[in-house]
């Protein structure tokens, strides 16, 4: 069974097969999983491999500040409106 959205998955797949699975297909080992740096590349002696990694690093950082952006700002609606439901 295959799930309609990245992000749901099928009841009948527990949920740390399905963190695995979702890990290997955005290409995140275990390691890395848990905080751990990843080994550094060897540097190449080709200038523009350099800058074609460099450039695609830059836009790996890129999406990964407007993800935590995004979810910043989630978290300050959402505190927003539970501060608002709160009737002491």
């Amino acid at each position: 069974m295959v799930p309609s959205k990245p992000w749901s998955r099928p009841a009948a797949v527990p949920l740390r097969e399905w963190a695995l699975r979702d890990r290997e297909r955005r290409g995140i080992t275990a390691a890395v999983a848990k905080g751990a740096q990843p080994r550094e590349a060897v540097p190449s002696a080709d200038p523009d491999e350099r800058v074609w990694r460099l450039e695609a690093r830059g836009a790996e950082l890129e999406a990964s500040e407007r993800k935590l952006a995004t979810e910043r700002d989630i978290l300050r609606e959402a505190a927003k409106y539970l501060a608002g439901e709160t009737n002491w």
